[in-house]
């Protein structure tokens, strides 16, 4: 068992011994091919070779640099193609074939951003307002119930009452139509108030739901920006870990991930004499129209109704104008919004038509053009540059997010310092791994050695069980194995010092190895499952750094118990068993 332990350890350990190369992973279609790559890269970025694996081309680099150079180029380029950043293996195809790959190197290892995005309460709280006033409102009509007023404050909903009133009726009627919220009574000489808020298990069931959805939407996002491995993860109730290995463009990172943009279509109103009469008086000179303002700060009168809006926007890819050469964004609308859009343009044909960009409290006009003729489902949108179009495009296929989200930690390691910190971290293992191997060989000799033996198989163990569930090790990790060195050997030594007891009892030699062995066991057990349990806690509660570390030390206690106990006591029995041994080196 020990020895097909080893192997199948060994076997999947292999991976991580194959130098790993920065990548760009192009996706082959029949629109490109390699030469097309070659030539947006630029020839001064050097590619170190190109590997083409099943439908996609490999670029290999010799530096993170030359990479991210290369994967910027291609970013500006509108390249129609899926494209990722990546780290390139050349792995034989018998470990393939076992599934046998390498550990994932997490953001602190491998360079990248880092980001905690939290959900905007107040936000929820204000829509749960909104629907509650809504809905109570609703209620109120429906069953007759004359109220003297109704309004809504950033806190609460405010309904006023005649004296007269039933006031236990009307807090029952409210109750029973709109659960979980909280309706607080108050009674003066002509009136009774009803100030209703949502409830608290209301608030954190919506934060929840918006949590799960945006969540999803995020993770669409990440895929977008072409990042391979990236990891987002919940992290207590309403905050989300976003970590992009490989990424330096923390920027335009910050810009997708966080933003709730979408859009709406409105037709204008009136005329250009119009939109700056209302400038000039600060408010809208034409009826049912708002004021908005354009990218060169013009004014612009546009209808309040919304002929279509984010959610009637089913997909987007950015692109080129056939005719002006210029960026545009290629827009397909659900059946609901084609139908609307084709039932305004058929009957504005000549009118304008503005496209608004809306983020949390900003609206802005980016595009208005004259509707030519009908049109329905397809339509582009211009009058952007190539990132405006890259990035809108993105934000649009995944959709906006369920509820806002601020950036509230943000933090960029840099390749440099990923390959400092993997350095740093083999040293204090190769450290570690020295001076515990000197103190048990000079200590406990033959026996010593047998430890160490099985000291090293257990961060071969260790190492293998990471690959082959596809672990992502960070710093932390690290710091988690570099533990688990010392902790192996003290089941070792628990042992040991119980042969020389049993030893200097004058027990014979082989009789003082099994009894060393039997009485230890107990011990070690113990020790063990205890500090088990709190790494097992550490792993299904923390998040970030503490996971990592939880995670190499929940597999380092166990490897260490199966090669301290069991391992040794083959080896020991191995040199020792069915002799007539007169004495032990230990």
């Amino acid at each position: 068992m020990v020895v097909l332990v080893l192997i199948i350890s060994i076997i999947y350990s292999l991976p991580n011994l194959y130098n790993s190369y920065p990548a760009l992973e192009i996706s082959k279609n029949d629109q490109i091919d390699i030469y097309q790559v070659i030539n947006i890269i630029d020839p001064n970025i050097k590619v170190e070779s190109v590997i083409q694996e099943n439908n996609k081309f490999i670029f290999k680099f010799n530096s993170s640099k030359k990479q991210l150079d290369a994967y910027n180029k291609i970013s500006f380029s509108n390249i129609k193609t899926n494209y990722t950043l990546t780290n390139y293996i050349n792995l034989p195809d018998w470990l393939k074939s076992i599934n046998a790959y390498p550990m994932f190197l997490g953001l602190d290892l491998k360079g990248g951003v880092h980001f905690l995005l939290q959900v905007d309460k107040d936000n929820i709280k204000t829509n749960l307002l909104r629907e509650i006033e809504d809905d109570v409102k609703d209620i109120l009509i429906e069953k007759k119930l004359r109220y003297n007023s109704f309004y809504k404050t950033e806190e609460k909903v405010v309904v006023n009452f005649d004296i007269d009133k039933p006031s236990d009726e009307i807090v029952k009627t409210i109750n029973d139509a709109v659960p979980d919220i909280v309706i607080s009574k108050i009674i003066s000489d002509k009136n009774i108030s009803f100030e209703i808020i949502p409830s608290e298990d209301l608030i954190s069931k919506d934060i929840a739901s918006s949590l799960a959805k945006n969540l999803t939407i995020l993770r669409s996002r990440v895929d977008e920006l072409g990042v391979a491995q990236p990891l987002l993860q919940k992290q207590g109730k309403d905050r989300i870990i976003v970590q992009l290995p490989g990424l330096q463009d923390s920027t335009r990172a910050k810009g997708i991930l966080g933003s709730t943009a979408t859009l709406e279509f409105r037709l204008t109103k009136g005329t250009p004499e119009d939109w700056y009469a209302s400038k000039v008086s600060g408010t809208p000179v034409i009826n049912s129209s708002i004021l908005y303002k354009q990218r060169d700060e013009s004014p612009i009168l546009l209808s309040r109704k919304v002929i279509v809006g984010g959610a009637d926007i089913k997909g987007a890819n950015s692109g080129f104008d056939s005719s002006t050469n210029t960026p545009a964004v290629f827009v397909n609308l659900s059946d609901y919004g084609a139908s609307r859009m084709l039932e305004t343009t058929s009957k504005n044909i000549g009118s304008r038509m503005a496209v608004i960009f809306v983020e949390k409290n900003k609206r802005e006009v980016i595009n208005v053009a004259v509707i030519r003729e009908a049109f329905s489902k397809s339509f582009q949108i211009t009058g952007l540059d190539i990132n405006e179009a890259t990035d809108l495009a993105i934000l649009l296929r995944s959709g906006a997010l369920s509820a806002p989200m601020e950036i509230i930690e943000e933090r960029t390691v840099g390749p440099s310092l990923g390959e400092a910190n993997i350095l740093a971290g083999k040293n204090s293992i190769y450290f570690g791994l020295f001076l515990v191997g000197l103190f048990m060989l000079i200590y406990y000799r033959l026996f010593g050695f047998i430890a160490n033996i099985a000291l090293v198989a257990n961060i071969v163990i260790i190492t293998a069980v990471l690959s082959m569930f596809q672990a992502t090790l960070t710093l932390s990790g690290i710091a988690g194995i570099v533990l688990t060195v010392g902790m192996a050997v003290d089941a070792n030594v628990l042992i040991f010092e119980r042969i020389r007891e049993e030893i200097m009892n004058g027990n014979s030699p082989n009789s003082s190895i099994y009894a060393g062995y039997q009485k230890a066991f107990s011990t070690i057990s113990d020790a063990n499952i205890t500090t088990l349990i709190a790494a097992i806690a550490l792993l299904t509660i923390g998040t970030g750094a503490v996971k990592g570390f939880a995670i190499t030390l929940v597999v380092g206690i166990l490897s260490s118990m199966f090669t301290s106990i069991v391992g040794t006591r083959a080896l020991v029995s191995l040199i020792y068993e069915r002799k007539n041994n007169k004495g032990l080196s230990i």
